[in-house]
């Protein structure tokens, strides 16, 4: 242990029996005052004080958040759920409407070629009309021909 040169001064003027005595007193003061400068003093317990208070305040706010975040996580679930429900039913209704796509794809295809086998039969038809048409114009001839012939044989006195 150092002593500041004023001390060892006077130290050196006390008798060796009493400086003994001083010396192991003056030891025990720096030994305290060693643990004195390393203990906690009133004002720096208060501020460790408060700052427990604050970091328990603060456990407390960020619990309740923590509360919070898992009531809206837990809607935010059922959201979800619902809307996977919704999103199944929509699956559904979707594959019936390409099943009945499919069928109405179906039927279209028939009735186009049911269209094109009824355009066929017109144009028969229509031909059939043309060849009628010019064997009545023949017929209407020969019937011509044979009221002239008729006519002139009435004329000519057979009739």
């Amino acid at each position: 242990m150092a002593f500041s040169s004023k001390i060892y001064r006077l130290l050196e003027q006390v008798d060796s029996g009493l400086r003994g005595v001083l010396v192991a007193i003056l030891e025990e003061i720096e030994k305290q005052r060693e643990q004195w400068e390393q203990s906690v003093t009133k004002k720096e317990f208060n501020e460790l004080k408060e700052i427990v208070q604050e970091l328990a305040e603060a456990q407390r706010e960020t619990e309740h958040w923590i509360e919070r975040l898992a009531k809206a996580q837990e809607k935010t679930e059922q959201r979800v759920s619902r809307l996977e429900k919704v999103v199944e039913r929509l699956a559904k209704a979707q594959e019936k409407t390409e099943q009945r796509v499919s069928r109405l794809e179906k039927v279209v295809e028939e009735l186009a070629e049911a269209q094109k086998r009824t355009e066929q039969r017109v144009e028969e038809l229509a031909e059939a009309q043309r060849k009628t048409e010019i064997e009545i114009q023949k017929l209407s001839k020969e019937l011509t021909l044979v009221k002239e012939r008729l006519e002139g044989v009435s004329n000519s006195g057979g009739i």
